[in-house]
Parts: C-alpha cells; structure tokens; sequence
C-alpha cells in the first residue's frame, strides 16, 4: 500500500466513528454517510506525495474534504430531485398517499429540533447527533467521550427537555 494510502486509512480508521456521525448530521442518511467517508478515503488516497505535505493538519483536512464531499452529494441530490419532478405528470399524485401536508409538517418539526440542539453546548450536540444517527449506543457514546453512561443519558434528556421547552410541547420522545 503506498505511504499516502496507509496515512489516509488510519486517520480514517482513527476518527471513523465521529466522521461517519458528523457526515449522517449533514447528509441525514448513513447509508450515504458511509459512501461519503469512502469517498473521502479516495480522494485523499489519490493525492500526490506533494500535495500530502502541504497538509498541516491531517485529521481537520480529512473533516474539511468529507464536509466537501457531503455537501457536493447533497448539490447532486438536489439537482437530480428536480429532474425527478420535471419528468412526473400531475395525474400520477394521490392525495391520500402523498400525504404532503405531514411530510411538511415533519420537516418543519426536524428543522426546529435541529435549531433548538444548535442552541447546545458541542458536547451536547455530538452526543445527541450520534445517538439520533441510531449507529452507537449510550455506552458506545460513553466510552467515546470517557465519560459515564448515565452522564450520556443524562446529556441526551436535558437535550429533548429543551427541545420540548423550545417548542412548547410534552408529546416529544426519542
């Protein structure tokens, strides 16, 4: 394996588990997650040996070009989304599977679940973006950050109090 691979495999393989959390945060999906930190694998893989020294800082590179990567699949996403509606004629739409109304309704709900935890201290926020990821859990989380599980615990509850605080309701769980 040549040198810039094996670099770019254990930095990868030293921060897998925060970088696949911090990738599903912006793409919303692991399975895209997953195809992205490949990617990033890839790319930084296919560097020259002088583009490898230039890089001060290894790890913050490898986050900056999975964000790169995350954010240029969500742009195609949305490119091939509209090309998507373009091609669907009206008549095709049911009403009652569609269901429009509740699916606005839960992005509106995400969207300001997403802004009350942006409120949150880092802390916060990786410890719930991991556990909302569904990939790892409270004890996982735990021992990620040396901490207690009845401390992730607790992080996680005071983060859905203030989302209940936030938007006035009780009916919120995780």
């Amino acid at each position: 394996m040549p040198q810039s691979c094996e670099k770019w495999s254990n930095v990868i393989a030293e921060n897998e588990a925060k970088l696949l959390a911090y990738l599903n945060n912006i793409l919303r999906c692991p399975y895209l997650a997953e195809d992205a930190l490949q990617d990033t694998f890839i790319r930084l893989s296919g560097m020259s040996a002088c583009q490898n020294c230039q890089v001060k800082n290894s790890k913050s590179f490898c986050y900056q070009v999975a964000r790169n990567i995350a954010i240029d699949m969500l742009r195609k996403q949305s490119r091939e989304s509209l090309v998507d509606m373009e091609s669907v004629h009206g008549e095709h739409f049911d009403d009652e599977e569609s269901n429009i109304e509740t699916r606005f309704i839960d992005a509106q709900l995400s969207e300001k679940v997403n802004h009350t935890i942006a409120k949150l201290s880092k802390r916060h926020q990786n410890v719930v973006s991991f556990y909302r990821d569904g990939r790892l859990k409270q004890k996982e989380i735990a021992q990620m950050y040396s901490i207690s599980p009845t401390l992730v615990n607790f992080l996680i509850k005071e983060a859905i109090q203030s989302c209940k605080t936030e938007l006035g309701t009780a009916q919120l769980t995780h």
